[in-house]
């Protein structure tokens, strides 16, 4: 199919399609239309009426506020890497496209949506051995998969005031109720520089760090 023909094309005839898609994986219209709402700038009234008015994709792009953050969706869809898509008009349905092949992949919205979390955590923790010889952590008491939509997430982070860059992930430890706990290793070095070790708190803060 050609361009124009894709143009040519109602969004009242995408969209259960695209409904179709997401309820057959568990997922719901309302998500749909909350990722097109956020795509396109649109209220769910205003998405309602180019429905029920057949607005052709062409008219229903144009006449869109495109969000900034949908820049940052990338990837391959229908075989064509949307970053070299030239055309925007394709470009914007491809990436529409994208969303709801995540929504059906099970990602979350905040995610779909590329929402930055932007949160500056403060926490007091305590230093524990790890099994590595001189090695230590430190507890991050969050579930990162909620609070970042991942498994692991680089981080800025401080210990008693002195700066770090690195990663919160999984390593297999577990807490006293044999649950996983996501850690961040705190170097030799930051703990000489704060007079601390193994078994004593330290105040830390924790921010994700923004991609380049």
């Amino acid at each position: 199919m050609n361009n124009e023909k894709i143009y040519a094309m109602p969004m009242s005839a995408i969209f259960p399609l695209y409904v179709a898609k997401a309820e057959k994986k568990g997922r719901s219209k309302e998500e749909v239309k909350t990722i097109i709402c956020w795509l396109c700038g649109y209220s769910e009234a205003q998405l309602e009426e180019h429905l029920k008015q057949q607005t052709t994709l062409r008219d229903f792009f144009t006449q869109a506020t495109i969000h900034p953050d949908s820049q940052k969706v990338t990837g391959t869809i229908c075989g064509v890497r949307i970053e070299t898509i030239q055309d925007p008009l394709m470009r914007h349905i491809r990436i529409m496209d994208k969303l709801i092949d995540e929504l059906a992949k099970g990602k979350p919205l905040r995610q779909i949506m590329r929402h930055e979390n932007k949160k500056r955590y403060a926490f007091d923790a305590t230093i524990h051995p790890a099994s590595r010889k001189g090695s230590a952590y430190l507890v991050f008491p969050w579930d990162i998969h909620k609070e970042f939509g991942c498994g692991r997430v680089s981080v800025h982070a401080t210990f008693d005031n002195v700066p770090y860059e690195g990663s919160i992930v999984n390593m297999g430890v577990k807490d006293d109720n044999g649950d996983s706990c996501y850690i961040i290793g705190i170097l030799k070095s930051i703990r000489s520089a704060i007079a601390k070790d193994i078994g004593d708190t330290v105040h830390v803060t924790i921010q994700k760090k923004e991609k380049l």
